[in-house]
Formats: structure tokens, C-alpha cells, sequence
């Protein structure tokens, strides 16, 4: 695990889970949120102005006599984007957002639209799906306890397109070249010739001012908020699709210290949060790319056959990411199967049939 310890130990205190002792009557809980991200981006504003303020406003609406003293800290105040997972498993923050993209080691099957791209471009279904999964599939659920938290409401983006510093008109212009593309993410340019640079949102500007990267595969809506566009204008969808990139989760030892009106107000949340995200996530990517477009970028998209083109250049590496993650005693192809036919009964035609071929 990583740890966190260079975080001073004022700030871990301040973050740390205060709950007043439950009483017969009315009782105060003391809950952090955070995110190593800025509220600029839906699944950490959703936070900031829906899960926070809403909170006791439901439980009055219940009847409930409980309320929360909420502390806010996001844009990495209490961890960075490296420990997210950390952050809310030990307790900096008791809910928070966490970014399984870069965690495919500790939380592999949060994981497989990552190791299975050009399956989707609906990240809407992709919320239902995620939700699905951690409904019927107990294993979801076990994979968050073991780091030692609750899965509350379900996290998805809209499709991943590349920004680049010159022009990408095909697969073969990829060769050579240093791209963000960070952990889960960098199998999508094997075979390509590309090669792939960790890193996050935040911190892709300079980057790519720098030349750290000649470009990055982001989410389409992450290119606005970070100005991305100002550094690297051209902006090609190459239909590598919408992902399963995290989730909002709670502490479980905050979890299992509140009273049962809490937990269901927390899972009502935790629906709504998945919702508002998809729905801000799609509304803002139409909006995003009319804005970057009068900004000078220069929008563009692969046809179906150059995505067959590079889908054909990569090697199984959803198949290579089963294997592994069987390996270890987690059912991966299962999970797979779960992901990639309910796309398909849902009118789906992936580009690749990763499942067919693992």
C-alpha cells in the first residue's frame, strides 16, 4: 500500500473521522469529504453540491433527528490523485471519490472496461452496468471491503479521445510518440509504437508544455476544465469508448458507525450521484466541444475502419488481464462476460470481442 505518511500529522488529525456518540436522541456526525481532484469535474462536484448539501436535507425529510457537520477538502488538500483509494481507506476522508483507473493491481475487476476498450461510447449504460455489478456480483462489493470501504454510487466518463500537440489522422501517426495514458490506460497504445506516460488530469498541461508528452488519451470532458486544448489542439475521437473509471465510496468504519436511517440515506445519494455524473458528463462534453472548437481546436474522428485497424494492431490484452486476475483467485472472465453482454443486449457492437477471444 502507499502510504500517506508525508502528510503532516495536524492535517491527518483534522481530516480523521469525528462522530459524536450516538445517543438515545440526536446525534452530530463529523464527516470529511474529499477528492484529489478540483470540483471543476462532475464526479467531484457532484459531491461538493449535491451529496454534501443534500445530505441533511433528506434526513429532516426522513424524520430523522441525526445531522452532519460536514469538512470539505478537494484539489488534493488531504491526498493526491496517486492515493485516492488510500485516502478514504484510511479514513482522510470518510467519503470520497476514488479513481480505480489507477489502481488496476488493487482493484482489478473495477478495472475491465479499461483492459476491454472499444466495446461502448455510453457511459450512461455503463453506470447501470457498474450498478449491476455491485447489486449481483458480491465480489464488486468484497473487492472495496478489503480496502476497507463501501461502494455507494457508481462513477463513469464519456469516451476517451486524444489530444496531441500535431496532427493524429491515423493509427500510424501514433508511432514515436509519448502520450499520457496512464496505468489501466496503457495497453491501448501496444503495438501501436506509441509510448505511454503515467500520469493525471492535473497535471497534463505542463506536461505537455514541457514536453514531458507529445499528447494524452484523456476523457473527452477533461480537455475544458484543464486547458488542455491550449497546449495541445488537435482532438481526435478515435471511438476507444466511455469507461468505468471509479466510484464514490465511504469509509467503512465510518459506515459501520452510523444508524440505519444514515446508510439509507447515503445509498439514496449514492444513486443520485451516478445519475447527475452521467447526465454532467454527457452535457458537458456536447458543451466542452463547441467551446474548445471557437478556441482554435481542430475536432476530428477515426472511421470504424481505422478503430479495426488499431484494435487489430494490439495484442489480447484483455485476455493477458484475465489470466492475471484469475490468478489470483478473481473472476475476471466472468466479469468480462457480465460487461460485455450487457452492451451487447443493450444494442452494443463492440469493435473487438475481447470476451470471445479470453
Amino acid at each position: 500500500m502507499r502510504s500517506l505518511k508525508t502528510f503532516t500529522l495536524g492535517l491527518a488529525a483534522a481530516a480523521t473521522l469525528a462522530i459524536a456518540a450516538p445517543q438515545a436522541g440526536a446525534a452530530e456526525f463529523k464527516l470529511t469529504a474529499g477528492s484529489s481532484h478540483p470540483p471543476i469535474i462532475p464526479w467531484v462536484g457532484t459531491i461538493k453540491d449535491h451529496v454534501v448539501p443534500m445530505s441533511n436535507k433528506y434526513l429532516k425529510a426522513m424524520g430523522s433527528k441525526h445531522t452532519i457537520k460536514w469538512t470539505e477538502a478537494y484539489a488534493g488538500s488531504l491526498y493526491n490523485w496517486q492515493n485516492t483509494l488510500e485516502g478514504v481507506q484510511e479514513g482522510l476522508a470518510d467519503v470520497g471519490w476514488v479513481g480505480t483507473l489507477w489502481e488496476p493491481n488493487k482493484m482489478p475487476l473495477m478495472n475491465v472496461t479499461y483492459f476491454t476498450p472499444f466495446v461502448t461510447n455510453d457511459n450512461a449504460l455503463l453506470t447501470v452496468i457498474q450498478n449491476d455489478m455491485h447489486a449481483k456480483l458480491p465480489v464488486m462489493n468484497k473487492q472495496w471491503r478489503k480496502y476497507n470501504q463501501v461502494f455507494i454510487g457508481a462513477q463513469t466518463i464519456d469516451n476517451y479521445v486524444i489530444v496531441s500537440k500535431t496532427p493524429i489522422r491515423s493509427v500510424d501517426d501514433l508511432k514515436g510518440k509519448k502520450f499520457y495514458a496512464p496505468a489501466a490506460l496503457g495497453g491501448w497504445v501496444r503495438g501501436t509504437g506509441a509510448i505511454s506516460v503515467n500520469g493525471a488530469l492535473p497535471l497534463y498541461y505542463n506536461g505537455l508544455k514541457t514536453g514531458v508528452a507529445d499528447g494524452a488519451i484523456i476523457p473527452g470532458t477533461g480537455i475544458l476544465p484543464f486547458k488542455i486544448h491550449e497546449v495541445a489542439p488537435y482532438v481526435i475521437d478515435p471511438g476507444l469508448g466511455a469507461m468505468i473509471s471509479g466510484a464514490l465510496t465511504m469509509n467503512l468504519a465510518t459506515w459501520n458507525k452510523l444508524p440505519a436511517d444514515m446508510k439509507t440515506m447515503f445509498r439514496k445519494l449514492g444513486n443520485e450521484y451516478g445519475e447527475l455524473v452521467t447526465k454532467r458528463v454527457s452535457a458537458n462534453r456536447i458543451k466542452h466541444f463547441k467551446i474548445i472548437a471557437s478556441k482554435g481546436a481542430k475536432l476530428s474522428k477515426f472511421p470504424v475502419s481505422e478503430q479495426k485497424r488499431w484494435t487489430g494492431l494490439m495484442p489480447n490484452i484483455a485476455g493477458e488481464w484475465a489470466k492475471g486476475v484469475e490468478g489470483k483467485g478473481l473472476p475476471a472472465k466472468a466479469i468480462m462476460k457480465f460487461y460485455i453482454d450487457a452492451v451487447r443486449k443493450n444494442g452494443g457492437q463492440p469493435v473487438r470481442d475481447w470476451d470471445k477471444e479470453s
